[in-house]
């Protein structure tokens, strides 16, 4: 495909979304003419039947569906780079914000982000989603969410990263544990049996001995969705847990659970805004990421 070409992009995905030629002409505000010529183009540039008549316009071709995703893609990463140069005034935009995050970031950063956004934009609005991928790269690229709220990315990376909250982890068990009291040692947390946090699609916890040696000795028992998740089974069980503070003293009466420092040296955990590095210069994109670290310096006082 030329360069020239590139126009075109927009042309399929309103041909493809609208299912007829007619209303995709309407919607890019050109002629029909214009727009069958440019579905003869790219049947030219695929060799490739792209969409067949129908009673009602066209239908899109099992290999037009094959490559939406990616025109669509496209479109929107265009998109996005031409709103970087405009002004974004958050009082009059009309906007919603996708945003997945882990489960210990939903219950408590999240809402007071919300809180904040209403209060100096009241027409932003926001979708949250858990983490249901660890392919944040893709997610991202292809703007399934805006931003991503989790533990800083491992290894090598395009992605960007800022760490806008950072508590420390504890031990987390039941307050009536019949072994441990004030305090536990290594040889004390390594006989207990535990739950963790399973990451998505994979037999890992979300903390392993990457972050501290001593865990792949553990004997893990049970694997929860999430942090929350984690409460019930503790509060009911002789299992313990590692989780941030914040979370077991916001929980710490509801579950009748009690934290314990860790018999290691001291674990902060970093909880970060991720995103694209497309987004970085966006001007929406800029507020979000302010606003969210907003939200997380009221959260730590």
């Amino acid at each position: 495909m030329k360069n020239t070409d590139l126009n075109l992009v927009p042309i399929f995905v309103a041909i493809f979304e609208e299912q007829n030629l007619s209303k995709a002409a309407l919607r890019l505000d050109i002629s029909q003419p214009a727009v069958s010529k440019a579905l003869a183009r790219l049947r030219d540039i695929y060799d490739e039947p792209l969409f067949h008549r129908s009673p009602n316009g066209v239908e899109p071709t099992a290999f037009a569906s094959d490559i939406y995703p990616a025109m669509v893609a496209a479109l929107k990463n265009f998109t996005s780079t031409l709103s970087a140069s405009r002004d974004f005034d958050p009082s009059i935009a009309n906007k919603t914000f996708s945003i997945a995050c882990v489960t210990v970031a939903s219950y408590q950063l999240i809402p007071q982000l919300f809180k904040q956004i209403r209060q100096i934009a009241p027409h932003i609005s926001l979708e949250i989603h858990p983490l249901f991928t660890e392919d944040h790269e893709s997610d991202l690229r292809l703007q399934r969410y805006d931003l991503i709220v989790d533990m800083a990315p491992r290894g090598r990376t395009m992605l960007r990263h800022e760490t806008i909250f950072s508590e420390r982890l504890m031990v987390v068990c039941s307050v009536d544990h019949p072994r441990i009291k004030n305090s536990i040692t290594v040889e004390q947390f390594l006989a207990e049996q535990h739950v963790v946090v399973s990451r998505w699609q994979s037999r890992q916890s979300l903390l392993d001995e990457e972050d501290i040696a001593d865990l792949n000795r553990r004997e893990i028992v049970y694997r929860a969705p999430g942090a929350l998740e984690m409460l019930p089974v503790i509060r009911d069980s002789e299992l313990i847990g590692m989780l941030p503070e914040s979370t077991i003293r916001a929980f710490s009466d509801s579950y009748q659970i009690k934290g314990v420092s860790l018999p290691f040296k001291d674990k902060v955990y970093d909880l970060c805004s991720i995103w694209h590095p497309s987004r970085s210069n966006e001007s929406a994109h800029i507020w979000l990421r302010k606003q969210l670290k907003l939200a997380a310096s009221i959260m730590e006082k």
